[in-house]
C-alpha cells in the first residue's frame, strides 16, 4: 500500500497492489523494507509504522530533514490509523491524540512553515471542539499561539 501510494500520483497509469513494487523499480526507485515482528498474534496487531523516503524533492519543504529525507509515521489506535509525524517532530501526533481522546473528528489538516527551521503553522478543520479540548491543545508546550475560528 505504501509503495502504491508513493507511485500512483506520479504514474500515468493505474497502479495496483500487485504491480506497485515492479512499477517502482521500473522508475528507478529502490525500495527496502525492514519488518520488526514483536509478537504477530491477532491479539497484538500492528500498531506502528514508519516510512522513510530518501533523496526526494517535495513541495512540502518543512517535511524534509537536513539529510534530505522525509519521515512519515503512523499508529493504529482502536483499529483506526492516525498520522503522527510528518517532518514536524511529534506535533501532529500530540494534537491528533488530544483530538482523538476528546472524540473530535478531523476533516482536514494542513501543515506548513515560512522557512526551514522556523515556526510551523497547523490548520485543522474539526467538528465543534469543547473548551476543554482547546485548552488541552493550547497547553502543549511547543504551541505558542492557538486561534480557533468558527466559520
Amino acid at each position: 500500500m505504501i509503495t502504491k501510494g508513493l507511485i500512483e500520483p506520479i504514474s500515468s497509469v493505474f497502479v495496483n497492489l500487485v504491480k506497485a513494487d515492479y512499477t517502482a523499480k521500473q522508475r528507478g526507485l529502490r525500495i527496502t523494507e525492514e519488518l520488526i515482528l514483536l509478537d504477530g498474534s491477532p491479539e497484538n496487531p500492528l500498531e506502528f509504522i514508519q516510512v522513510q523516503i530518501s533523496n526526494v524533492e517535495s513541495k512540502f519543504a518543512c517535511a524534509i530533514s537536513d539529510s534530505g529525507e522525509i519521515k512519515v509515521e503512523g499508529r493504529v489506535r482502536d483499529g483506526v490509523p492516525h498520522l503522527t509525524k510528518v517532518g514536524q517532530p511529534g506535533m501532529i501526533g500530540q494534537v491528533g491524540s488530544i483530538l482523538g481522546e476528546e472524540n473530535v473528528n478531523v476533516s482536514f489538516m494542513s501543515v506548513g512553515k515560512i522557512a526551514p527551521r522556523k515556526h510551523a503553522v497547523i490548520a485543522i478543520g474539526v467538528d465543534e471542539p469543547s473548551k476543554q479540548t482547546l485548552k488541552r491543545i493550547g497547553e502543549v508546550p511547543a504551541i505558542e499561539e492557538l486561534v480557533f475560528l468558527k466559520l
